[in-house]
């Protein structure tokens, strides 16, 4: 007697082995995601280092305006602000010490540094006492070396 097997049809066979071939294995898939995942790690960190120049050169533009908004305030009162007034001068009139004559708001707002720390202002300045000193604190938020400064006269 013969027996009869069936066989699958060579349609169905192809199928099966082209939906097998046509996917990518979990391994694949975890390589790809490694590669990817050095890549960006590369790219964070070569970042950070621009981050860090851009927000010092931030700051310093953001001194040179608050310099020429003080440069504008000396030319209509005939002095700075002094060390009470503070910088608080250019947005208000200031309620302490010689009251300007002619004076105008000049800033919208004081603003603060790319490290949200308000800059500061020192009249007589401590660099130069017959001037004014404008900085930040910097990256680390106090008085030191790595203050950023424009010493203004």
């Amino acid at each position: 007697m013969k027996c009869l097997v069936m066989k699958k049809p060579a349609v169905l066979r192809s199928a099966v082995s082209r939906s097998r071939a046509s996917g990518y294995t979990l391994m694949e898939i975890m390589l790809v995601v490694a590669i990817i995942a050095v890549i960006a790690g590369g790219v964070i960190v070569k970042m950070t280092g621009a981050l860090d120049v851009a927000k010092i050169q931030r700051t310093e533009q953001d001194i040179n305006n608050i310099y020429s908004a003080l440069k504008l305030y000396e030319a209509r009162n005939y002095q700075m602000p002094d060390q009470n007034q503070g910088l608080e001068a250019l947005v208000s009139m200031p309620s302490t010490g010689t009251k300007p004559a002619n004076w105008l708001k000049l800033m919208d707002s004081v603003p603060t540094d790319p490290w949200n720390t308000p800059y500061q202002y020192r009249n007589p300045g401590k660099r130069d006492p017959t001037g004014i000193d404008v900085f930040s604190f910097g990256p680390d938020r106090k008085e030191g070396p790595n203050n950023i400064f424009r010493r203004v006269n």
